[in-house]
């Protein structure tokens, strides 16, 4: 299992993700998960945790797309 694989699943395991998706080409992770079952700092720290477990240090953080 590779770091992205590792913090897909750590984030699928919080309540309230229905889905995570990773691009390798601009090293994101998009997901969507409910707001009023989840707090953003949990998603925050379940990508720090899960990342240190592979050896990587993410610094995530919330990217605004365009329509």
């Amino acid at each position: 299992m590779g770091c992205p694989d590792a913090v897909r699943a750590g984030l699928l395991a919080l309540p309230g993700v229905a889905r995570v998706e990773y691009d390798a080409a601009r090293d994101l992770f998009t997901l969507d998960y409910d707001d009023s079952r989840l707090d953003l700092r949990l998603i925050f720290t379940q990508i720090h945790r899960a990342g240190r477990s592979m050896g990587r240090e993410y610094e995530p953080e919330i990217v605004a797309e365009s329509p």
